[in-house]
């Protein structure tokens, strides 16, 4: 009596492609360019993905214009809607600042927030701030520690080396250490050397002025899968910051005026309260 091996040989099942974590395609530097021809073509309207090949000069179905459109979006250059051959899009604030805001700094600064928008590119931005390491150790790092090809890992560290350039402007904007100078002599609080005397007006001379430390405000770096829907302001010295994730449409938007208006509600209840009405329940 004979049996039949039902089991295939080893080579002939599939084996399974490698591939290394997700990252944008291209550098920040082509995506602002391609950002450009974006709007150029279509202003802030909405275009289908045919539009925006053709803004670029590429094929519809060509795996380029696939993986230009993910980039742009992963920088949150571009924001889409619907999926399929409905899939629409549309360049965002944050691009629109980033190419054409002429205030000073404002144009740095909308890059600098782009090019931090990748979560994977954010994370050795802040761990390569002193420097990154030559190219060999930052390829091991990668293929042993994120699972990255070799050839995926020299892609990744082109992409980094140009998008990581447009936060050298915002690190140069952060606050110094309070407790520090270069030589390592302690300030106080005003920023004077500690031991220092104060200034001693001498005859109708008025002692210097000390300005106060500007404060700065960190953005919170946006997480995998969110995107900024939109910003503005609400009063002098009141912003808002809208995060959302997944996809957002007309129902969604609905919802939100909903909340909002709820939320309005209980504020002007809480405002017409009066003191012996502090511990009521503003749902009630």
């Amino acid at each position: 009596m004979t049996t039949t091996d039902t089991n295939p040989p080893p080579e002939a099942s599939k084996v399974r492609k490698e591939r290394s974590p997700s990252f944008p395609f291209i550098g920040l530097s082509k995506a602002l360019d391609r950002a450009r021809a974006v709007y150029a073509h279509a202003k802030r309207h909405e275009a289908r993905l045919s539009d925006l090949a053709a803004a670029w000069g590429m094929g519809l179905k060509s795996s380029g214009t696939i993986q230009t459109v993910a980039a742009l979006v992963a920088y949150g250059l571009l924001e889409d809607q619907g999926s399929g051959e409905t899939r629409k899009f549309k360049v965002t604030e944050l691009a629109l600042r980033a190419l054409e805001d002429q205030r000073p700094g404002a144009r740095e600064a909308a890059q600098a927030e782009a090019a931090l928008k990748p979560r994977l590119i954010a994370e050795y931005v802040e761990k390569w701030k002193e420097g990154r390491p030559a190219d060999g150790i930052c390829i091991s790092e990668l293929r042993f520690e994120r699972s990255f090809t070799e050839d995926g890992a020299k892609a990744f560290l082109k992409v980094f080396d140009d998008t990581a350039g447009f936060t050298k402007g915002a690190e140069s904007d952060k606050k110094p250490d309070p407790a520090t100078q270069p030589d390592g002599q302690k300030l106080g609080e005003n920023g004077d050397k500690l031991g220092d005397k104060p200034d001693v007006p001498k005859g109708d001379h008025k002692p210097p002025l000390h300005k106060p430390p500007v404060k700065h405000t960190e953005r919170r770096i946006l997480m995998e899968g969110e995107r900024e829907l939109t910003t503005g302001m609400l009063a002098k010295g009141a912003s808002f910051r809208l995060i959302v994730s997944g996809k957002i449409g007309v129902k969604e938007i609905e919802r939100l005026i909903q909340k909002l208006s709820i939320d309005k509600e209980i504020l002007a209840d809480e405002d017409d309260a009066r003191p012996d009405d502090e511990d009521r329940n503003p749902y009630e």
